[in-house]
């Protein structure tokens, strides 16, 4: 084969993984997840709770900060494109010296006695926006669903560049190669995905 031609099958490839990608994401197990539509933006209501098994539980009470991040994304029905996106994290600190556990979210932060109380705070969402009005309104209609991805420790970007850097020199297919296996090995040490029922977008 070509250069050219081993570019094409490698580009071929990643088409059908992300297509299989799209097909799994829209096949998961619907959960209840509680939609709420206020000024035509949803407002999505769930538990992730149950990321937190007993090996969670026990490193997040370790003493080292820890975090859990929830991303929440709207879909066409059997399609990856997502509409809107929504994320947050909690960094997870157990607080030895006061047997409590600090919790930061963005710039805020908060004092929790019990774990259950965090994975409260953390994983029961209520109430959460995603995406702006507009994007729903030119959708009117159509078939939606609601993917979320709960983790804990998640790899962050950064970090998952600097584990696999891309091949330098004139190797086409190098990039295509990074981003496939990037994809495996930049995972959350635990993670949990389901999905809404499927709904249609408010006329």
């Amino acid at each position: 084969f070509g250069v050219h031609s081993v570019v094409r099958i490698w580009i071929a490839a990643l088409i059908l993984l992300t297509s299989a990608l799209a097909y799994a994401q829209s096949h998961l197990p619907a959960r209840e997840v509680s939609i709420a539509w206020e000024r035509g933006a949803p407002k999505v209501s769930f538990s992730a709770k149950d990321l937190a098994d007993e090996r969670v539980r026990r490193e997040l009470s370790s003493g080292l900060r820890k975090r859990l991040q929830i991303n929440v994304s709207a879909h066409f029905k059997s399609s990856n494109y997502e509409l809107a996106h929504r994320s947050f994290g909690c960094d997870v600190t157990r607080d030895l010296w006061e047997d409590g556990y600090l919790v930061r979210i963005g710039s805020q932060s908060r004092r929790f006695k019990t774990l259950d109380q965090v994975l409260d705070h953390c994983l029961s969402v209520k109430g959460l926006f995603v995406g702006e009005p507009d994007r729903y309104e030119q959708n009117e209609g159509k078939n939606i669903y609601f993917f979320v991805r709960a983790e804990f420790n998640p790899i962050s970007k950064q970090q998952c560049r600097e584990l696999i850097r891309p091949t330098s020199g004139d190797d086409p297919i190098g990039p295509i190669t990074v981003n496939i296996v990037r994809r495996r090995i930049c995972q959350a040490e635990r993670r949990v995905e389901f999905r809404s029922e499927f709904l249609k977008v408010p006329q």
